[in-house]
């Protein structure tokens, strides 16, 4: 079973609330020459590899982030999958970034044909 879940809130995007504790914690100040890309590398590599870690993949289309779970029985497990990289996330952005803006996610809506 896969169950998609959407991200609400602007995490693992472009506009990444994190993405500017990134570039203080990430860069160099007295270089200034792309601080923000060499930043949002370093906030995806992290991001990329608690998605690994716990069994999940994103995919953007137009704008809209999706995390989808695959190879679980049921919605329940799936949720508890995504609520620990939640918790994990969550913890990186508090612990390393000194930020707290906790990641926002709901199961997106499914259309039938």
């Amino acid at each position: 079973m896969e169950v998609e879940f959407r991200v609400n809130s602007d995490h693992l995007t472009w506009d990444d609330p994190g993405i500017e504790a990134a570039v203080e914690e990430y860069t160099n100040p007295f270089w200034p020459f792309g601080r923000r890309e060499k930043a949002q590398r370093a906030l995806e590599e992290k991001q990329n590899k608690l998605l690994e870690k716990h069994g999940i993949e994103e995919d953007s289309q137009l704008g809209v982030t999706i995390l989808k779970v695959d190879g679980v029985q049921s919605e329940d497990e799936a949720w508890e999958k995504v609520r620990s990289f939640k918790e994990d996330l969550d913890d990186y952005y508090q612990n390393e970034l000194d930020l707290d803006e906790p990641l926002e996610v709901a199961v997106r809506e499914r259309t039938t044909v």
